[in-house]
């Protein structure tokens, strides 16, 4: 049974989520184009990736996948989720998928924004998050991802959309 918990993102949004083993749901809104938008993410507490469907990509790529390394602060009842830079975009399992950002990533290690330590736990997590989602180092076979979306996020895929985030203040 899904555990409760608030989530807080990039210190901006509060949602309601809801926790299952080492993943959880929340639903947010967001202002896009003049119209408030509803996404549901998903976490996964394991590798320190974030994942969604976004809402906002283009027709022809509906039921894609974005995908951000993020920091986790699991505080039991609050997990704060930040964002550190690298992404990845995952399409059918026919298409390859994208890492992104890698450069934004090594500049914020190179400016000092980003500890050299806590770059270096980041690219592992990456590494660890393709190899057991996504690459399929032997098998020839096009038809699926290894686990993905995440067998995890299972138990939460199907639970109610909430979305009742709130901003916080600055």
């Amino acid at each position: 049974m899904p555990t409760p918990v608030t989530v807080i993102r990039d210190g901006k949004i509060q949602a309601p989520g809801h926790r299952e083993s080492q993943a959880l749901v929340y639903d947010w809104t967001f202002p896009w184009q003049g119209e408030t938008r509803q996404q549901r993410t998903f976490v996964l507490l394991d590798t320190g990736f974030q994942i969604n469907q976004p809402v906002i990509f283009p027709e022809q790529q509906q039921g894609w996948w974005y995908c951000d390394l993020i920091h986790v602060a699991d505080e039991g009842d609050v997990v704060r989720v930040t964002d550190h830079w690298i992404d990845v975009i995952v399409g059918p399992p026919d298409h390859p998928y994208r890492v992104l950002d890698l450069d934004e990533y090594a500049d914020a290690i190179a400016t000092g924004e980003l500890d050299p330590a806590v770059g270096v736990d980041g690219l592992r997590r990456t590494q660890r998050f393709l190899d057991h989602h996504l690459n399929r180092r032997h098998d020839t076979s096009r038809d699926t991802w290894p686990d993905f979306p995440p067998k995890a996020i299972t138990p939460l895929r199907d639970l109610p959309f909430t979305p009742h985030s709130r901003l916080l203040p600055d």
